[in-house]
C-alpha cells in the first residue's frame, strides 16, 4: 500500500502470544497487506544464523564483550533501530511474555525514535488460543522438522502469558482460530489510525 511507503514518522507493532498461536502467520499477512517495501519484519525464529550478515553481528558483538544469549536480539534490535530511522513500519513477531523485558526493549526503541527527532506510535497486537491447540499446533510443526519450545518451556509460556492492556500499552486483542483476512482487518485499521498521527 503507497500509504505507508512515506510515513511522517514510523510505527512499531509488536505481535505476542503463545507459541503456536498464529503469531508468525498473522505477521506474514500483515506485511503482505501493508507491502514488504514498507514494513520490517522481526522474529527470533526466522534469522539466518547461517547468514554472513549475522556472523559478521556476532563477531562485533564478541569483540564488545555480549553475552551471547543477547545476540539475536541485539541483531533484532539493529534492524529495529534502522527500521524507526527510515520510517518504517516495524513488525517484531515474539512470544514477549516478560513484562519487564518488555518495557526495557520498547523504551530503547522509543529512545531512539526521539534522539532520530521522530515519533513511533506502537499497536500491540495480542494472538489469542486455546493453550491445547497452540500446544498441538507446536507438537505437529516439530513433527514436520519445525521449531518449538520444549513441553516445560511451553507449560511456563502459558503460566506467565497475561494481555499488557493493563499495563497501559495500545493493545488489539485477536483470536488464532478467525479468518485472518478479518483479522488483519481490523488491525490495519488501527494502523492507519497510528499512521495519521502527528
Amino acid at each position: 500500500m503507497d500509504t505507508y511507503t512515506n510515513m511522517q514518522h514510523p510505527i512499531l507493532i509488536l505481535v505476542r502470544g503463545l507459541p503456536g498461536s498464529g503469531k508468525s502467520y498473522l505477521a506474514a499477512a500483515l506485511q503482505k497487506t501493508i507491502g514488504e517495501e514498507a514494513c520490517v519484519m522481526l522474529d527470533p525464529d526466522g534469522i539466518d544464523y547461517e547468514s554472513q550478515e549475522y556472523k559478521d553481528h556476532v563477531t562485533a558483538q564478541l569483540a564488545e564483550g555480549v553475552d551471547p544469549a543477547l545476540h539475536a536480539y541485539r541483531f533484532s534490535r539493529a534492524q529495529a533501530y534502522q527500521g524507526i530511522e527510515d520510517h518504517k513500519i516495524v513488525i517484531w513477531n515474539q512470544p514477549f511474555t516478560n513484562l519487564e523485558i518488555f518495557q526495557k526493549m520498547v523504551e530503547r526503541l522509543e529512545t531512539h525514535a526521539t534522539e532520530n527527532h521522530t515519533t513511533l506510535p506502537m499497536l500491540v497486537v495480542e494472538v489469542e488460543v486455546n493453550p491445547e491447540v497452540a500446544k498441538q499446533r507446536v507438537a505437529a510443526r516439530k513433527a514436520q522438522g519445525g521449531h518449538g519450545p520444549s513441553d516445560g518451556r511451553f507449560g511456563r509460556f502459558v503460566d506467565e502469558y497475561y494481555s499488557f492492556a493493563s499495563e497501559g500499552y495500545n493493545v488489539i486483542s485477536v483470536r488464532g482460530e478467525d479468518d485472518t483476512a478479518a483479522t488483519v482487518a481490523a488491525i490495519m485499521d488501527r494502523v492507519a489510525a497510528l499512521a495519521t498521527q502527528s
